[in-house]
């Protein structure tokens, strides 16, 4: 939950909000759980606050239960007091659920916050398919999530692809909606989500082609279903080409202005089969 106010007149934080209609019982939750900012700055309940004052009020929903700490390996790329940067391996589910319960990202992180003695929420900002390796993000705090959803992120893939493409590079523009009466699989059509992936050839093999490719828009399997739509899905596609062990798509780029320190972050980070591609 998000709340925030343009403040019109001299009063105590607490006061304010009672009299913006937040109630007492949310106002206590948000004493206790709250992240409160006045005008981007850390404040408490009792902070006093003057006309022209930007007030916002950040309260994270309650932890699922199922977040379970998980004692596997977490690969830290980056980290600092606001956010991780996670090398996430194929074949891990990102979120818990009731078919990942006992191993998932979220869990792995939630272990090394407790081994550590890290006091933070996990808030996945770039989150990735059970299938695909590479970089994920995560922030710390629910502010922070809040103003990385509004930081522009690039995003940049290496995947390697069935076939050669008849371009080296291009831009790749079908829109993307959900396939009818399938809950997982995507597809593309003329009254789906506008979506944009920019791709380039690194390499050509035998029969593959190395790609890399930059999701100007983040829409679900974005460049699966694009490449799959080429008559290039991606190998090892188990939705939309030929199924195997490891889906050859990996996160290997990030890079954006951190929103708290305004520093230039860029990170890569390649994966075994890329190494042996390369």
């Amino acid at each position: 939950m998000v709340l925030k106010f343009l403040v019109e007149k001299e009063s105590l934080v607490k006061e304010y909000i009672l009299e913006k209609g937040v109630s007492r019982s949310l106002g206590r939750k948000i004493k206790l759980y709250g992240e409160i900012y006045i005008n981007g700055n850390s404040a408490e309940n009792w902070f006093p606050i003057k006309p022209g004052d930007v007030l916002e009020i950040f309260l994270s929903e309650k932890e699922n239960p199922n977040i379970i700490p998980v004692a596997k390996p977490l690969e830290i790329v980056y980290e600092d007091k606001y956010l991780l940067i996670i090398n996430k391996p194929a074949n891990l589910s990102t979120q818990p659920s009731k078919k990942y319960v006992e191993d998932n990202l979220i869990g792995r992180i939630k272990h090394y916050y407790v081994t550590t003695g890290v006091n933070a929420n996990i808030h996945i900002v770039t989150r990735l398919d059970y299938g695909t390796s590479g970089l994920v993000l995560v922030a710390k705090n629910a502010h922070l999530h809040h103003l990385l959803q509004t930081t522009a992120i690039e995003k940049v893939y290496l995947a390697e692809a069935e076939g050669h493409l008849p371009k080296k590079e291009g831009r790749i523009t079908f829109p993307i909606k959900r396939l009818t009466g399938d809950r997982l699989r995507r597809t593309t059509a003329s009254d789906g989500k506008a979506s944009l992936t920019l791709y380039r050839v690194i390499k050509e093999y035998l029969e593959t082609s190395l790609l890399e490719l930059t999701i100007k828009t983040g829409r679900c399997h974005q460049i699966r279903v694009h490449l799959a739509t080429l008559g290039h899905p991606v190998v090892g596609d188990k939705l939309y080409g030929k199924g195997a062990e490891i889906l050859r798509l990996h996160a290997y780029r990030l890079h954006f202005k951190h929103p708290s320190t305004e520093k230039d972050i860029e990170v890569k980070k390649k994966t075994d089969w890329l190494n042996q591609a390369l």
